[in-house]
């Protein structure tokens, strides 16, 4: 999944500054690999420049604010719903993102990531080339254990409930306030 796609996903929540769109993309799509906060202020800056998102001010601590265009929510929207290819590192980041998101899109998701995995009817990739020798009998094994893991992770999803996570935004820097200490008149 592209980092582009998952901040036109993250900010269907509402404008946000740039780390903390780093760090709801990381907890939300339970990235394997790292993700560098620049890779996230340079894609917005190409989501500006191509009209998907605008300023939306700035926090009272002047860090500018971004959020979707009309444009920019038709994109997500789409990336939310209408899966175009069936890999899997691709399809659970995306799966992951759209639990993790208060809208209806889930549903459509995981339907279409059915049909993408489905078998084809008649598909000459389920039946390996004599000729192709092992190597080719082998892809096409793996193919189908790979076809048949995703649609089992597919069909499972509906009995796992969507993690809590928060759909306020935190300011940077700033951990939520701990009453119990200050009312105790504990210091570190």
């Amino acid at each position: 999944m592209t980092l582009r796609h998952s901040l036109l996903s993250v900010l269907t929540l509402g404008p946000a500054y740039g780390y903390q769109l780093h760090a709801e993309v990381v907890e939300r799509t339970r990235r394997d690999a790292p993700l560098n906060v620049g890779q996230v202020y340079s894609t917005l800056d190409r989501l500006r420049r191509d009209g998907l998102v605008e300023d939306a001010g700035s926090t009272p601590d002047n860090l500018p604010l971004y959020q979707l265009t009309d444009a920019g929510t038709i994109e997500a929207r789409m990336h939310l719903t209408e899966p175009d290819l069936a890999d899997w590192h691709e399809m659970v980041e995306r799966v992951l993102l759209a639990m993790s998101l208060p809208s209806n899109h889930l549903d459509t998701l995981l339907a279409n990531y059915r049909m993408l995995w489905a078998p084809r009817e008649g598909a000459s990739a389920e039946i390996a080339d004599p000729s192709g020798g092992a190597a080719q009998a082998s892809a096409a094994h793996a193919q189908r254990l790979l076809r048949s893991a995703a649609l089992a992770w597919l069909d499972s999803l509906p009995a796992i409930d969507p993690w809590p996570l928060r759909t306020d935004r935190r300011r940077r820097g700033r951990r939520a306030a701990d009453t119990s200490a200050a009312a105790h008149g504990s210091s570190r």
